[in-house]
């Protein structure tokens, strides 16, 4: 996947960024603290305030960054995984920097800023890259799930769905494959294809109760008695007195088209 999911663009996914990944550092720094900030030589007995103090440092920094990375792709269609990986590796290295300067401050050390931007480089870099990668495996999880709910809406958009007078299901067919829906007394007659060749189902209900699923599939009604799928219409002819569909499949029954529907039909072609 070139691109990266559409939810890591969505308001989710920037608070889950920027309180997800500063909440895990300042976990982690509360939980080990005796491995983590010996290399610091800072005051231990104020150790919850200067974590607290990181934790603001990075909450801010990510903040900033991701605002302006929202900002200068919202009106992108899609975003590449490149401009991520770097906006997070400038992410570790700012709040490596303000982390650095912070403790250099607190120690006193005048010499000490790039000893403790090393040290904050380092421990940022291993603490920071965990929650990265947990929320790109969850949002690529999150878009892969909803590519496939919106393949199965697709399906059953793209099938049609006939139904008797006892609302009893007679037939799915999907919609391109439609010929015609035609009205016969008692019945509705759907000519439909079946790989490659043409079928008939007839169904006991009427053309009112059908009318409303033709329409909601894209039929279009050309007869006070017939339904037509538009995109089978290959041209219109007509004759003396009447005017017909001609549907692009072979040996198909021809159409009939009334004046009232005449025209839009005609647009569609």
């Amino acid at each position: 996947m070139s691109q990266l999911p559409k939810e890591y663009l969505a308001p989710r996914g920037f608070l889950l960024h920027v309180f997800g990944v500063s909440l895990f550092v300042f976990g982690l720094l509360l939980l080990f603290k005796p491995i983590v900030f010996q290399g610091f030589e800072l005051a231990y007995s104020r150790y919850s305030f200067h974590v607290t103090m990181i934790f603001c440092i990075i909450l801010v920094v990510m903040l900033i960054s991701r605002s302006l990375f929202l900002l200068a792709n919202r009106k992108s269609k899609g975003v590449a995984w490149g401009p991520c990986v770097l906006l997070c590796l400038i992410e570790v290295v700012f709040s490596s920097g303000f982390t650095a300067l912070y403790l250099w401050l607190m120690s006193g050390k005048a010499d000490a800023y790039f000893w403790f931007f090393g040290l904050s480089l380092l421990y940022l870099f291993v603490l920071m890259l965990v929650p990265y990668v947990i929320l790109d495996f969850y949002f690529l999880l999150v878009d892969r799930d909803n590519q496939i709910l919106d393949r199965e809406r697709d399906a059953n958009k793209e099938k049609i769905r006939f139904l008797d007078e006892r609302d009893n299901l007679k037939l799915v067919v999907a919609i391109d494959a439609v010929l015609y829906v035609q009205s016969d007394e008692n019945y509705v007659k759907v000519c439909y294809l079946e790989d490659g060749e043409m079928k008939f189902c007839s169904i006991r209900t009427t053309m009112k109760r059908v009318e409303e699923i033709c329409t909601r599939g894209g039929l279009i009604r050309c007869h006070r008695s017939y339904f037509v799928n538009s995109v089978r219409v290959q041209s219109l002819q007509k004759d003396k007195e009447f005017t017909y569909a001609m549907l692009d499949v072979p040996n198909a029954s021809r159409v009939p088209v009334s004046k009232n529907y005449y025209d839009q039909l005609a647009v569609l072609l």
